[in-house]
């Protein structure tokens, strides 16, 4: 017998969000390392923000887990990457840096969720 997970859908919406917000400012500016460009900041992060808000929004239970897969599948991206390319990423850095970005994200799910219970049924 097969039950079907109910979170597949967000989880699969996050993956999709954390990866395309990566590989997007990654294409438009050609570099591998793109927290350092500065498209990342008003194109990439914009769109990891706005989905973490709408999920947190249309799934409003443990809203942080959004954003937490969202950041945690750029951060999976942005290795995998590094090793297709042949150097090996700064692990540490890596860490502190998802760490740093994920929690305006933790706040933007929240958020959704927030004005989830503010709306009428």
């Amino acid at each position: 017998m097969s039950r079907s997970n109910p979170d597949l859908v967000p989880v699969g919406i996050a993956v999709v969000a954390g990866v395309l917000s990566w590989d997007l400012v990654r294409l438009i500016s050609k570099r591998p390392e793109v927290w350092l460009e500065p498209k990342y900041y008003y194109i990439g992060y914009p769109l990891m923000l706005v989905a973490a808000f709408m999920l947190g929004l249309g799934f409003p239970e443990r809203p942080w887990r959004w954003a937490l897969v969202i950041i945690g599948a750029q951060g999976l991206w942005a290795t995998f990457l590094q090793f297709v390319a042949g150097s090996a990423p700064n692990l540490l850095s890596l860490v502190v840096i998802c760490a740093v970005l994920g929690l305006p994200c933790v706040v933007s799910a929240y958020v959704g969720q927030w004005l989830r219970s503010r709306l009428p049924e």
